[in-house]
């Protein structure tokens, strides 16, 4: 099994993200299963939120889509999306073949007293999303975005519901996690509260973690650090592949099965 992370730019106009998507794609024909950051096609909070709503992203998730299915590709897109309900969500979608499989919605969604955060831009999801990823059914996957991690600081009143715990009930083997938490300054602290989280998680509860992070800052504007770390981790905790701390990469993995 070949998996593949992305450590990209997240634009805010989804024609943008398309092009980077579509290169990171072909740049990893040979993997069986790719990762993107969070908001990768519709950029994070700037397309596909209560508000905010462009004739670009339709066009862009179809093009994406129909490459997907001419290639018979495995993807985790992770992206805003309005739903046919017309609620919006901070998603990773899933497709297996090519084919949309279900998407996961982030859960904890970054809140304070002081500001609305992403409660603003999307509506909660309420329950995880499990999925295999092998054609045997024996590596059972789910998902989570930024925040659902960590539960920040100051952004999370209601606490760490420790979503690792609840996969381990289910006995999930590999974690996805798409991640977009740039800010315009390196934050070290910041960082290793980040890369923390994830090593410690995959340790403790003997898991692999796929991390997939943005070189830009949440605003689509380019910075020259980042505050968490993309690659693949393994279930001692250590890092199998990292990607480079400040600019476009990828890591790509075997994992037996």
């Amino acid at each position: 099994m070949i998996i593949s992370t992305s450590q990209q730019p997240v634009y805010k106009q989804a024609n943008e993200n398309k092009k980077v998507i579509l290169d990171v794609l072909d740049k990893t024909k040979d993997s069986d299963w790719l990762l993107t950051p969070e908001g990768s096609l519709s950029g994070y909070c700037t397309d596909q939120t209560h508000e905010l709503k462009s004739d670009e992203y339709a066009p862009a998730l179809k093009e994406v889509e129909d490459y997907l299915i001419k290639n018979k590709r495995n993807m985790l897109l992770a992206t805003g999306h309005v739903e046919s309900n017309g609620l919006p969500y901070n998603q990773i979608r899933l497709y297996k073949q090519g084919q949309f499989n279900g998407a996961y919605a982030k859960r904890l969604l970054t809140n304070n007293r002081n500001a609305a955060g992403e409660y603003f831009y999307y509506i909660a999801g309420q329950e995880p999303h499990l999925y295999y990823i092998d054609e045997g059914n024996t590596m059972l996957a789910s998902s989570l975005i930024c925040n659902d991690i960590w539960a920040f600081p100051k952004m999370s009143p209601q606490g760490n519901p420790y979503f690792y715990n609840e996969f381990k009930k289910y006995d999930v083997k590999i974690v996805f996690c798409s991640v977009n938490c740039n800010i315009d300054y390196l934050d070290p602290l910041v960082y290793e509260w980040h890369e923390n989280h994830l090593r410690l998680f995959s340790r403790e509860y003997e898991m692999y973690t796929v991390v997939s992070g943005a070189t830009t800052d949440m605003r689509g504007s380019p910075v020259n650090h980042i505050q968490c770390p993309t690659g693949i981790i393994g279930p001692d905790g250590e890092w199998i592949k990292k990607c480079k701390d400040s600019e476009s990469d990828i890591a790509t993995v075997e994992i037996k099965l």
